[in-house]
Order: structure tokens, then C-alpha cells, then sequence
């Protein structure tokens, strides 16, 4: 080998270190992704409210009118709270792979990324909140307990697994 060719190691570390800027495409796409669901979220509120003010809903019984307003704005809440998972990793990516760590003293406090770790646990609680919500509409929409499906009764079960995995992620933080 010559003095002057630079050793393989060298070449190696300069093909990781220019790799990390292929995670834009992943905050690109998780950028526009969460500006649709924030507007999808927002066109379904505006709907209900729009069934509400024109009276559509008040045909229907009182019980199951205020039943579907609710389901409907679980739907809305569920795709703001799908937009918010998508913004955060959006900005997690961001700070992991391109972005100095000083600048994380602008930022709001959740917003900073400091590890996999945490972003991994924020996405698994943002997680349990968006299968809570699918459960309560699960339940609303079934006109009585006994057309409850499993599919259904399944969710609690995948809630409880993964609070417990949040739960092993700060125990092993912690150690």
C-alpha cells in the first residue's frame, strides 16, 4: 500500500458519516405526512361541526346522535394525534442525524431528542394513547357489549404489552 492512498477505515467513515444525510428523506416525507393528517383532522372536526350546526344529527335519537359526534371526534382527535407522532419523529430524526445539540436549548422541551431511546418512548406512548382512543371507538360504535368483537377486546391486551415495554425502556434507562 502507498503512503498516499488513504486507508480503507477512512474511506469507510467518510461513506457513514455523508449516509446520515439520506434521513431527510424520511423527515421530508414525515413532514408532509403529518401536515396532511393535521389537515385531515381538521376537515373532520369542521365536518361534525357543520352536521351539528345544519341539525343533520338531530334526526337520529338523542343517545345515538351524541354517540356518532363522539366516534367522529375520536376519528379527528386520532388523526391530530397521528400528526403529532409523525411532526416528533419528524424533528427526532432531524436532531439524531443532522442537527448540532446545542441547538436543542431553542427548542421546546419536547421536541428534544437526545437518543433513540427516547424516541422510541415517546412514539410507544404516543402509541398506547392512539390505541386507547381506537378502543373507546371500538366500544362506541358497537350498539351493545355483546357485538363487541375480539378484535376488539385484543386492543387492551396490545396497551397493557406496551406500557409494560415502556415500563422495561426506562427500567433499563435507569440501570
Amino acid at each position: 500500500m502507498s503512503t498516499s492512498e488513504p486507508p480503507k477505515t477512512d474511506i469507510f467513515l467518510k461513506i457513514i458519516k455523508w449516509s446520515r444525510y439520506s434521513s431527510v428523506l424520511s423527515i421530508f416525507s414525515s413532514l408532509v405526512s403529518s401536515i396532511f393528517m393535521f389537515g385531515l383532522g381538521t376537515v373532520d372536526t369542521v365536518k361534525v361541526f357543520i352536521r351539528v350546526a345544519t341539525g343533520n344529527e338531530t334526526a337520529r335519537g338523542e343517545v345515538e346522535s351524541s354517540i356518532i359526534i363522539i366516534v367522529d371526534l375520536l376519528e379527528a382527535l386520532d388523526d391530530f394525534l397521528v400528526a403529532l407522532a409523525l411532526l416528533y419523529f419528524a424533528s427526532g430524526i432531524y436532531f439524531l442525524f443532522l442537527g448540532s445539540q446545542d441547538n436543542l436549548i431553542n427548542y421546546p422541551s419536547w421536541l428534544r431528542v437526545n437518543s433513540i431511546t427516547t424516541l422510541k418512548k415517546t412514539l410507544l406512548e404516543i402509541l398506547v394513547v392512539l390505541l386507547t382512543v381506537v378502543f373507546i371507538k371500538g366500544i362506541l360504535e358497537s350498539e351493545t357489549i355483546q357485538t363487541v368483537t375480539w378484535n376488539i377486546l385484543v386492543i387492551p391486551v396490545s396497551i397493557i404489552a406496551i406500557a409494560l415495554s415502556i415500563r422495561l425502556i426506562l427500567t433499563e434507562k435507569e440501570t
